[in-house]
């Protein structure tokens, strides 16, 4: 069943400037659980030509194009005028949109700069998009089956935008006679490459109506699936069916579905069990513990945590010895366990965990290369040690140390009996 063409153009000189584009992610995801997966994606710079070119050839090739950006107040904020220059359509002011947007500053007792006016210009024909959350107003075209949508730049207000007014619309216009099931399988411990090619069978000749996507990202696999068919019940039962050859593959690392993360599956798993939790960390900064608490009631389980970067604080708070960091080093396994060991002790938990690392780019040697790195986990039993040697930059070596952290408890989790 082909669906319609769907095109993303974001708007901004800072995207091709070394800023992470986080819209594409978010709204290709949302998207594909709709039913309407993107079918291409680009980031623009704040050029008034480069814009009205993009979007001229953007509306002749595709069924939807979504613009994310340039709706500000400011003299690079040009998304309006280009759109309108695209299509051939002028601009008006529109008094009653601007009293709106001016009702927002006299909130907070502030004034209304004079540029904010820019945004309450109206291109002709469209519909405006109210945002609570910001000054900018989006818009929505429709040109016979053609639509084209102006979101926000900040995700905080381009999301519920979209949300709330273009997707919707998007469903009404190009998803009727179309239903959709989606699943995301969430694995740990296992290489994207090692998933890609035991899930081949089902991505290198898809079935008609069905699309797959695998990503890697902090430690996990996410396998989407997308079944689309004439009917509620055909997806489902399809999927269905997809989703136990998709357990037969890769079940033994799987750990969630869905917005199941790592960190959401631990807490559960030590809520279960009425476990504590306290982490010891030196290369990755407070990342994991930054990780474990992003969860909603993590206090329940998590005690807290000690950056211990120098040697000194991990003797004086993790009480490693002198002797071990005089010997191994700190990046060993032996200051690993003595680090679990002692955030346990110092933090009264049923579990400690440790990480210690290179993250680089510096302070690698030959018999300590940078990407070194070594977890430990300490129990009342006793504690244990893995090793790893992850490559990449200094974020990417943290990232993936924290991913495998997290990995260690959630099968130590598995092992211990309810």
């Amino acid at each position: 069943m082909k669906g319609p063409r769907i095109e993303l153009l974001c708007v901004g000189t800072e995207l091709l400037s070394g800023q992470v584009n986080t819209h594409q992610a978010y709204l290709s995801t949302a998207l594909a659980a709709a039913g309407l997966p993107l079918a291409r994606e680009g980031s623009l710079s704040d050029d008034l030509a480069e814009i009205t070119g993009a979007v001229r050839e953007a509306f002749k090739r595709s069924d939807a194009v979504l613009m994310c950006g340039g709706l500000g107040p400011t003299f690079d904020d040009i998304t309006r005028e280009a759109v309108g220059a695209a299509l051939g359509r002028k601009m008006s002011f529109q008094p009653a949109l601007y009293a709106r947007i001016a009702k927002k500053f006299s909130r907070y007792r502030l004034p209304v700069p004079e540029e904010n006016k820019r945004q309450a210009f109206v291109i002709s024909g469209a519909e405006v998009l109210p945002n609570p959350f910001g000054s900018a107003p989006g818009q929505l075209l429709k040109s016979g089956r053609r639509m084209i949508a102006l979101m926000p730049g900040p995700y905080a207000e381009m999301s519920p935008m979209f949300e709330r007014h273009v997707l919707p619309r998007l469903k009404a216009a190009y998803a009727r006679g179309r239903a959709t099931a989606h699943l995301c399988v969430r694995m740990s411990g296992v290489p994207e490459s090692v998933a890609d090619e035991n899930l081949e069978f089902l991505t290198r000749e898809p079935a008609p109506g069905q699309s797959f996507t695998i990503l890697s990202s902090g430690g996990q696999v996410d396998f989407h699936a997308t079944v689309t068919a004439s009917s509620g019940k055909s997806a489902k039962s399809e999927l269905a069916r997809l989703r136990s050859r998709i357990y037969e593959a890769v079940g033994e690392h799987v750990f969630g579905e869905g917005a199941e993360t790592l960190e959401s599956a631990v807490g559960k798993k030590l809520r279960r069990r009425g476990l504590t939790l306290s982490a010891a960390e030196s290369c990755t900064g407070g990342g994991l513990g930054r990780r474990l608490t992003a969860v909603p009631g993590s206090s329940d389980y998590f005690t807290g945590g000690v950056i211990a970067y120098s040697n000194a604080l991990k003797r004086s708070l993790l009480k490693v010895s002198a002797r071990t960091l005089s010997r191994f080093g700190a990046v060993s396994s032996h200051c690993a366990r003595e680090m679990a060991e002692g955030v346990r002790k110092a933090c009264g938990s049923d579990l400690g965990i440790s990480v210690t690392g290179i993250a680089g780019p510096g302070g690698g040697t030959r018999q300590k290369p940078v990407g070194l790195v070594y977890i430990g986990l300490a129990d009342k039993q006793g504690a244990r040690v893995v090793k790893l040697l992850r490559s990449g930059e200094r974020e990417v070596v943290r990232a993936r140390a924290i991913g495998a952290a997290l990995h260690l408890l959630l099968r130590h989790l598995d092992r211990m009996r309810e």
